[in-house]
């Protein structure tokens, strides 16, 4: 009888045992779950690339020149708006008797030659046919406009066209013939009008505008890398608050600029380095296109930094831009990526946790570039282990599972 009771007993405590042991299991598991499994997330360490970035305002400071014009005469464009031009090049015509005999007898010849030509053979009017359906739809753009410089480049396109078609005609006409006569005579005045004195000309070569600000003259191009910051914060100060705009005829050079960018001292001042090229990229232009442009000064005064980028593409945008909205990149780096929230600061170092194998190792890492939410990453180096005297267990590689702590751990 008591044997049975004391082996009854033993079945008991065993029965107890394990209930406690369960009980134990289970609270290892739930703290497991919740610590690595539940709250903490793991990432898979991947190749890409992070940017320094900011938005910003440029302003830009161009190589100009302003034709001075008898502003008691209308000066007609000739070239196109945001057209090239060579230096000499006829860029416009004053507007007065000499210009309007001129017009008149132009246009009556051009009656002349066109009644012959209705006369000749179809195969002449089939090889003006083409010149005439483009003369037509440029009449019934240039009905639409209210633009006068506009007007009158329309009224250019028109007038070359239409030499284009008697030219064309004179070259299948016969000597001696009547047209020709006629023909001969036009090319003649339109030679006698381009040698005449009435002629505006480009004083140097670049691209052609008729809008003129005031503001031509506030920079000296050829000396802007001797100007320091209070130059250039009054250079910013008159660029930012402009808003003139009349008509005149200004050549500006396309080959040629710089872009002056303010900012204050922060973070990227470290990566704003003389001599480094940078990508620009304007906003609300037509073209995506991202200029290279290369830091040739760079000034530090009062918190900010001053910024003077030369530039040698996509100017022709810009002839009649002093300030512009643009996103600059001053420095991008390629590798392992990894969300900032996986890094964690021990004694000034940097660390990661790699979930391997069940465990969960920790390992050195230098973060090369980040931004808001990632960082690219790398290894130490053995010799720079030693210096700082630590010890790694291995290395961080792609592909690698890194733990997230959620912040209730942290």
């Amino acid at each position: 009888m008591k044997e049975k009771k004391k082996n009854s007993a033993f079945k008991e405590n065993i029965k107890n045992i394990a209930i406690v042991l369960v009980i134990v299991l289970i609270a290892i598991g739930v703290y497991v779950y919740n610590n690595y499994f539940n709250y903490n997330q793991t990432y898979t360490v991947v190749k890409g690339s992070v940017e320094k970035a900011s938005d910003t305002y440029v302003y830009v400071l161009k190589k100009e020149k302003v034709i001075e014009t008898d502003t008691n005469t209308v000066a007609i464009p000739v070239i196109e708006q945001s057209k090239r031009t060579s230096k000499g090049d006829v860029v416009a015509i004053y507007k007065n008797s000499n210009y309007d005999n001129y017009q008149k007898e132009i246009e009556e010849l051009d009656k002349q030659i066109q009644t012959l030509v209705k006369d000749l053979p179809a195969v002449y009017s089939n090889d003006v046919n083409t010149i005439d359906n483009q003369i037509s739809q440029v009449v019934k753009e240039a009905q639409k406009e209210t633009s006068y410089v506009k007007m009158q480049e329309y009224k250019n396109r028109i007038n070359e066209m239409l030499s284009k078609k008697v030219n064309i005609i004179g070259q299948l006409s016969p000597a001696g013939s009547k047209i020709r006569e006629l023909i001969e005579k036009r090319e003649k005045l339109e030679k006698d009008s381009k040698n005449s004195d009435n002629n505006i000309k480009a004083k140097m070569s670049g691209v052609v505008t008729y809008k003129i600000d005031g503001l031509e003259n506030e920079i000296d191009f050829d000396k802007i890398l001797e100007y320091d910051g209070t130059k250039f914060e009054d250079i910013i100060q008159k660029y930012s608050n402009n808003n003139t705009n009349n008509f005149g005829i200004k050549i500006v050079d396309n080959f040629s600029c710089y872009y002056l960018i303010k900012e204050n001292e922060d973070e990227n001042t470290q990566y704003m380095v003389e001599g480094r090229n940078y990508k620009i990229k304007l906003i609300d232009r037509s073209s995506d296109a991202v200029s290279t442009a290369k830091l040739v000064k760079s000034i530090k005064a009062n918190g900010v930094v001053y910024n003077l980028f030369s530039i040698d593409q996509n100017i022709e945008e810009l002839v009649d831009t002093r300030e512009i909205g643009a996103e600059i990149i001053w420095t991008s780096k390629e590798g392992m990526v990894v969300p900032l929230e996986a890094i964690k600061n021990k004694n000034n170092i940097d660390y990661v946790t790699i979930v391997t194998g069940g465990e969960f190792v920790e390992v050195p890492i230098k973060k090369l570039v980040s931004n808001d939410t990632v960082s690219v990453v790398e290894n130490y180096e053995d010799d720079e282990l030693k210096q700082l005297g630590i010890s790694a267990k291995q290395t961080l590689n792609r592909y690698d599972q890194i733990l997230i702590e959620s912040n209730d751990n942290k």
